[in-house]
Order: structure tokens, then sequence, then C-alpha cells
């Protein structure tokens, strides 16, 4: 996730200093994205010194002053092209499970069979989890939440679909043999002798 871009978004809706934004993020997302007020320092340093954002100090009677934060006109043109720049997930062509899957086809010390029930049982396990996230979440005022569990869910479904799919061809997969990559001539090329033309 984009810490940059959500900060540029709060900050659009009104000025606010680290702190609050910190506390914004989490609440606002309400993920399991864990941002440190380190990291919201840090980027808001960034940040300015791109002139995307840019501050006013506010002086505090019981506290040191503090830096109040704003977008630039700069910024909100970054943030409307992030928001009209389409978002491409990472799934699952050539993810850390298929090639775990592929070279247990290839013979070694765990069978196919156990590596695609180990992921059934990491599978079910989570949607246990989230199957118990979305029980709790009220979508009256997390409607959002409610939406990415449900994404979360159907994911979850589709991938323990493909593990059945993947168990009923498990005799078929047991006879897949990789392509030989093409081998390479060993030693140095041999030299080209010049020729030369009699007059």
């Amino acid at each position: 996730m984009s810490v940059k871009h959500t900060l540029l978004a709060l900050l659009y809706q009104h000025p606010q200093h680290g702190y609050e934004l910190g506390k914004q993020i989490n609440a606002v997302v309400n993920t399991e994205w864990d941002v440190k007020l380190g990291q919201v320092a840090s980027t808001l340093a960034r940040l300015k010194d791109a002139h995307l954002v840019d501050y006013e100090v506010e002086a505090t009677d019981d506290a040191p002053d503090r830096k109040v934060y704003f977008i630039t006109d700069e910024g909100r043109r970054e943030l409307e092209s992030w928001y009209l720049t389409p978002e491409v997930r990472e799934y699952r062509l050539g993810d850390a499970f298929y090639v775990k899957l592929v070279l247990s086809l290839l013979g070694g010390p765990v069978s196919p069979e156990q590596v695609l029930i180990t992921q059934r049982r990491e599978l079910f396990q989570q949607l246990h989890e989230v199957t118990e996230l979305l029980r709790e979440a009220d979508p009256r005022t997390q409607l959002p939440w409610v939406l990415l569990l449900e994404s979360a869910t159907m994911h979850l479904d589709a991938d323990l679909r493909w593990i059945e799919m993947c168990e009923a061809r498990l005799n078929d997969l047991k006879h897949y043999t990789p392509p030989l990559p093409t081998p390479k001539p060993r030693g140095r090329p041999r030299r080209k002798l010049a020729h030369s033309s009699k007059t």
C-alpha cells in the first residue's frame, strides 16, 4: 500500500499534523496495515521535499510547537493521477506456492500430495479467521471493511477450488517434465582465419 498517497488523500480532506495522520490511517482504512508514526514522519518529510505538501507551524501553550501539514496544488495533481491509475493485483502468475508445487512434482523430500494438503489446511485457517472478522463487522458503520473481507473470502474460496483441481489432475501432473535448456557450446569460439587474396 502507498503511505505517500494515503497521506495525500487524508490531507486533501483537511490539514493535519503528523500524529493525527498516523491515527487516521488505521481508523479510516481499517485493515491490518500497521503504519508507524516514524514512517508517517519520514514520508511527510519526503512529500515536503517533493513540494506535494507544505506545513504551517502552530504554536501551543502546553506543548512544543507542531507542524500542521496541508496538500499543495502539485500534491492534488499527484493524488488525482493516483486515483485514476488502475491497480493490477499481483496474483498467482508464478507465486511462491505455485513454484513450490512444481518443484515437488520433480521429486523431493515432500510429495506434491502433502504440499497440497498443507496449503489447503492454511487456506481453511485463513478462511476461518476472515469469516470471524466478517461476522464481527458491522455493515452499517464498517461497510468498506466488510467489502474487503468479502473480497478476501472470494479469493480464498477460489484458491481452495484451485487446490481441488490440482488434486483431481495430480496423476497427469506427475508426468510433467520441464523442457531442457538449450546447451551452450563449451570453450572459446574458434577464431576465423583471415584469407589473403592473391593479386
